[in-house]
């Protein structure tokens, strides 16, 4: 009998294909925190180049890359402009406050999209009363979004915005990739819309751990003496880095398989008594369900579930997300839909 559990909690689940276990198994290695590593060197200089970026850094996680990003970028007291849904303010432990001082000067958005007027009303060009903004923060796609994509021409406004105030402008690209793939815009074109980016590899792209900071050689550098601080500065990383160079040649395309399993999952979810979706479009492999109706909680739901080989996350009271991913098959998210229908009943 196959026990094997559907994970649909996040596209963190993945595991390296066999394939990607043999670059690792064949990296060559060296000292990473000497620059010495050169299949992390290979990383680097690949994820740069794709992006139009001078350099770039190997990071052990998404949160780390974005810490270190705030760090280089602010001084203590100081505040970036974001919308109250990106991860940084929800999911990383007020990690910028503890680590580097700094607050949040909150826009409207919609599923994390705004544009620079919004920016403009966030925006404190000196300290005298409120802090001094530093940063213009876009999480592309968007997490708490339901993987919604920020458009391209929306981010250039808030870069000529960001140009013009003197500030810098971060991407949180965790799953840039997704937004590439769906939107059909390549990486350079994102890239030239932004001062810094990062990317996870961990995610949708199925590598174990890793994440890539990219940016000029100024910030970089900068970078690397910060990631030394937070514990980031790793050794022989290129077995590590083999799985992203694998990943980088082999799993950006299969993306668009992950989305249509995502869009399957909505729709077959759609119709459910007492589940509602909290967003009417699933652009990229996020989808995102209310409960409330079924007068279950969702911890109750997703017990349910896993007594029937389906597990989801679970979001407060009534919420739960899936995230499809390189290990979930079209016959998965059938699967988890019918377990969703028979758990909610």
């Amino acid at each position: 009998m196959n026990h094997r559990l559907i994970d649909l909690r996040s596209d963190t689940a993945t595991c390296p294909t066999p394939k990607m276990r043999e670059a690792m198994a064949e990296a060559e290695v060296g000292d990473d925190s000497s620059g010495e590593d050169p299949t992390v060197n290979e990383l680097l200089e690949k994820a740069s180049a794709l992006f139009g970026k001078e350099a770039a850094l190997f990071v052990p996680s998404g949160t780390q890359a974005n810490q270190i990003a705030i760090n280089v970028y602010t001084q203590p007291g100081e505040e970036i402009i974001a919308d109250a849904s990106c991860h940084p303010y929800r999911s990383e432990l007020a990690a910028a406050s503890v680590i580097s001082g700094i607050q949040y000067s909150f826009v409207t958005a919609d599923r994390g999209v705004y544009s620079w007027k919004e920016a403009e009303d966030a925006f404190h060009p000196t300290a005298e009363r409120a802090p001094r903004s530093a940063i213009v923060w876009i999480e592309n796609t968007h997490n708490a979004g339901g993987g919604q994509i920020f458009p391209l021409e929306k981010i250039k406004e808030l870069y000529a915005f960001s140009r013009n105030h003197r500030i810098s402008l971060h991407i949180d690209g965790a799953r840039i990739f997704n937004a590439i793939v769906a939107s059909g815009i390549g990486p350079i074109e994102w890239g030239a819309q932004c001062d810094s980016i990062n990317f996870c590899l961990s995610k949708g792209l199925g590598c174990p751990v890793g994440s890539v900071l990219i940016g000029n050689k100024d910030f970089i550098q900068e970078a690397r003496t910060r990631r030394k601080m937070l514990g980031g500065g790793w050794r022989q990383a290129g077995i590590l880095a083999a799985a992203g160079i694998h990943a980088l040649d082999y799993n950006v395309d299969r993306l668009s398989e992950d989305h249509q399993n995502a869009q399957r999952f909505a729709e077959l979810t759609s119709g459910i008594p007492g589940v509602r979706h909290v967003h009417k479009t699933t652009p990229t492999n996020i989808v995102f369900l209310d409960i409330a109706d079924t007068g279950k909680s969702s911890h109750e739901v997703n017990d349910l579930l896993k007594s029937r080989g389906v597990i989801l996350s679970t979001f407060g009271k009534t919420m739960l997300r899936a995230v499809t991913h390189i290990d979930i098959s079209r016959e998965d998210v059938d699967k988890g839909a019918e377990a969703l229908t028979e758990a909610v009943a």
